[in-house]
């Protein structure tokens, strides 16, 4: 089943319900990489997500899952907006934590954590193609329409061959000259990779180029609230950007909410 998301075009034009960008905690107040953002809409998420990787593509949410030595756990779905539900298409066996996903040439591919080892799937009919594997542990991933992009818990964020899956470069993320470690999930946004940083409430721009990190976002906020709802969640996890919104769905590991945001410069 199909869930189309004619409301992730709408939902950036409706009515704000809250600033988060406006305030940042103190310690960051004074950081000039801060990024302004706006909350435009919640969607509502499952709480048994323990969420690796997040895409919108073809109006359609898809999310992945992944949890060690638990049958059933790593999963890639797809997420009704309205409800938050999963309709699963993708389990894989327990051997295996699912990591970050992205969709590229009609394919969605995949990472697992510790195996080192990825799967290609038909993005319409979630047939398992290929694997593929790899010599670090994997992390996130997207892609900039050429290259997949892969972090694999360090500095490191790689650029891969979708043919062979080799890595092409790599790239060392810096923050005025010191290397920012534990890069978690992706996304490529208007010529940057957005990433999360695994247990902080950061989300940062990166330069594709150098490394350089140009901006960042604070949702501690973001945080805060879904541990309000929800006290079993857990971290920060999970970009998707919607194209023709051009807003940001943000969320984390068991959230009960994501996040529709839209960035003020």
């Amino acid at each position: 089943m199909r869930y189309i998301l004619p409301c992730l075009a709408i939902i950036a034009i409706a009515s704000i319900l809250e600033s988060c960008g406006g305030k940042p905690s103190e310690d960051n107040a004074k950081d000039s990489l801060l990024i302004d953002y706006t909350v435009v809409n919640t969607l509502p998420h499952n709480t048994e997500s323990y969420i690796q990787g997040l895409v919108i593509h073809d109006n359609k949410i898809l999310e992945s899952t992944g949890q060690p030595g638990q049958e059933g756990q790593s999963w890639i779905a797809e997420v009704n907006p309205a409800t938050g539900a999963h309709d699963k298409k993708v389990l894989l066996d327990e051997a295996y934590f699912g990591e970050g996903i992205t969709i590229l040439n009609n394919k969605i591919y995949q990472l697992t954590w510790t195996t080192k080892k990825g799967f290609i799937y038909d993005a319409k009919t979630y047939k398992q193609l290929r694997t593929f594997e790899y010599p670090m542990e994997g992390w996130g991933l997207t892609h900039n329409n050429a290259e997949l992009i892969m972090s694999d818990g360090t500095e490191k964020i790689h650029f891969k061959d979708t043919a062979t899956l080799a890595d092409i470069r790599t790239i060392n993320v810096t923050e005025n000259g010191k290397p920012v470690k534990h890069l978690n999930e992706l996304e490529f946004i208007d010529g940057f990779i957005f990433a999360n940083v695994w247990q902080t409430n950061l989300i940062l721009k990166i330069d594709p180029s150098n490394g350089n990190v140009v901006g960042k976002l604070d949702c501690t906020q973001l945080t805060e609230r879904a541990r309000g709802m929800y006290p079993n969640a857990e971290v920060l996890n999970g970009i998707a950007y919607d194209k023709n919104s051009k807003a940001l769905l943000i969320t984390g590991k068991l959230w009960p909410q994501a996040f529709l945001i839209k960035l003020k410069k």
